[in-house]
């Protein structure tokens, strides 16, 4: 059976207003800066997407890892800002209140894990009054290696005390969706404004629900019977 739900911020908890366009442009412009080669980056791919190979392309020129790490650091120094911007009026969406209420009572232990960093996630989390239903709060700041890459989701496993296939995360993207299938989790997908149902069942996704109330119908019948 699932023991635990790991949940995803922006676009699964609340209405996604990040300007991630901007933010995957500014880590491109930071690392072209730094001394990474253009033609290894894109904007066709996901921002975590362009930091990784980013990362073992200047370590292939030498860099050591505390230059890494300071690398790293600084393409996240460079993008706060508009996750602070976008954490300062969340908006909860339709019907999650009732939906962890109702898990909560379930009994499942709720985690998130968000690529946003700890203090916008903070931010989002107390203006929301979403914090009193969750055990652990994960974010980058607590990994290398952020969503699509699994370490975020394995970390929450491992916190909790809890084995992959007895989680189910949910998130609205089609990078939360290929987190989940690497940490070997149960990928379930939650139609935003950004990423429509065709996408996340390209990804991969298990289950996908539309809205609030048909991701209740999924993770009723997941707790009940897995």
């Amino acid at each position: 059976m699932v023991r635990l739900v790991l949940f995803d911020l922006d676009g699964t908890l609340i209405e996604f207003n990040y300007n991630y366009p901007l933010a995957r442009r500014l880590i491109i412009e930071k690392l072209i800066e730094k001394g990474v080669e253009k033609s290894i980056l894109s904007e066709s791919k996901p921002a975590s997407v362009n930091l990784e190979e980013a990362i073992m392309f200047m370590r292939r020129k030498g860099l050591s890892e505390d230059q890494l790490k300071n690398l790293r650091r600084s393409i996240y120094e460079a993008i706060e800002p508009l996750e602070l911007e976008a954490a300062d009026k969340p908006i909860v969406k339709n019907g999650i209140v009732e939906l962890l209420e109702w898990l909560r009572k379930t009994g499942v232990n709720m985690v998130v894990c968000t690529n946003n960093c700890k203090r916008a996630s903070r931010v989002i989390l107390e203006k929301t009054n979403l914090k009193i239903f969750f055990k652990h709060v994960f974010t980058r700041d607590d990994v290398e290696r952020i969503k699509p890459f699994p370490d975020l989701i394995l970390k929450a496993c491992e916190a909790t005390g809890t084995p992959p296939d007895e989680t189910v995360h949910i998130g609205d993207s089609p990078i939360d969706i290929v987190a989940a299938k690497e940490a070997g989790v149960m990928p379930v997908g939650i139609a935003s404004n950004l990423w429509g149902v065709d996408k996340l069942k390209e990804a991969g996704a298990k289950y996908i629900a539309s809205n609030t109330y048909e991701l209740k119908e999924i993770l009723s019948t997941l707790i009940r019977f897995i």
